[in-house]
């Protein structure tokens, strides 16, 4: 069963990113990740990266434990800590600012992304947060739930949903995975090519729509396409099966779809979301993606 689609005015958002004022700073070397087909948009956000030096040297002052010590934001220290950093960076929406486990330093939440600031807003370190205790990376566990509380923010209407057969389609019933997809993608069409083992299973698959090559694009026409068809599903099982459907136009939700594969940071798809707040960025098998789901269970979103 498909969702209605939704009307939306869609129009792409521009996100301000902290790194985008560190222009003189060097980036880190990214290794390819397998089983990604890579986006040629130019998105901000941290991806699946290496961490920084910087990061390492922020894990070795941890303190001894691993959970985010949180904090109401709207407290008068705070106040006056977003004032100063505001002040440094005005384009920059902070969305909240919690303690981290680093004494002097706060946790940054923007635009679906972490940072780690000084309470004196001024130095801000732009890597991933390990505990070398438990070696839990804290940066990875707080965007899952994070991106999945950004994901579950839009109406399911605006997602092309595959619901296993004889289900509700209640998404409190069911388990589920959520997937940035592309047709002209071979990684996802080899995902695709899995539906049915994953429905079999119980979980439902929400797609969310990403022409890798840019709006205007053939993958962009194709996808549009898609979700104007009189019967999406068929049209994206024709269409990631290589076949030709007809051109069609409509009122769709691919732009907002784009503006949110910024915020989460998507480098190239299949990006895969878990109910359980794990990002799995590229190709996993059915089979795979099955055991990691059941042996979690779903998280509470933050946004």
């Amino acid at each position: 069963m498909i969702k209605s689609n939704k009307q939306t005015d869609g129009m792409m958002r521009k996100t301000h990113s902290i790194r985008q004022h560190n222009h003189s700073a060097g980036k880190p070397v990214r290794k390819p990740t397998r089983g990604v087909c890579y986006s040629g948009q130019s998105l901000t956000g941290r991806g699946n990266t290496a961490m920084p030096v910087l990061g390492w040297i922020l894990a070795l002052l941890l303190l001894p434990f691993s959970v985010l010590i949180a904090a109401d934001d709207k407290d008068e220290e705070f106040a006056e800590f977003r004032a100063a950093l505001s002040a440094r960076l005005p384009d920059i929406k902070i969305n909240s600012v919690v303690r981290s486990p680093v004494e002097g330093v706060y946790e940054v939440i923007s635009s679906g992304q972490i940072y780690y600031v000084s309470e004196d807003a001024r130095f801000v370190m732009d890597g991933e947060l390990i505990d070398l205790q438990s070696r839990v990376n804290l940066t990875t566990e707080r965007l899952g739930s994070i991106h999945i509380g950004l994901i579950n923010a839009m109406d399911e209407s605006d997602m092309l949903i595959y619901e296993p057969e004889g289900k509700s389609g209640s998404a409190d019933e069911e388990r589920s995975i959520t997937v940035f997809t592309d047709t002209s993608c071979g990684y996802c069409r080899k995902l695709h090519e899995e539906m049915d083992t994953l429905l079999d299973s119980g979980i439902r698959v929400r797609y969310l729509l990403f022409p890798r090559a840019g709006l205007g694009s053939p993958a962009h026409q194709n996808l549009q396409s898609v979700w104007c068809a009189d019967d999406p599903q068929d049209a994206m099982d024709i269409a990631k099966s290589g076949g030709r459907i007809d051109n069609k136009t409509c009122s769709n939700p691919i732009e907002s779809h784009m503006a949110l594969a910024e915020q989460v940071g998507l480098r190239g798809t299949p990006l895969i979301y878990l109910d359980t707040g794990q990002q799995i960025p590229g190709y996993r098998s059915a089979k795979e993606l099955i055991e990691m789901v059941k042996a979690g269970e779903p998280i509470a979103t933050t946004q």
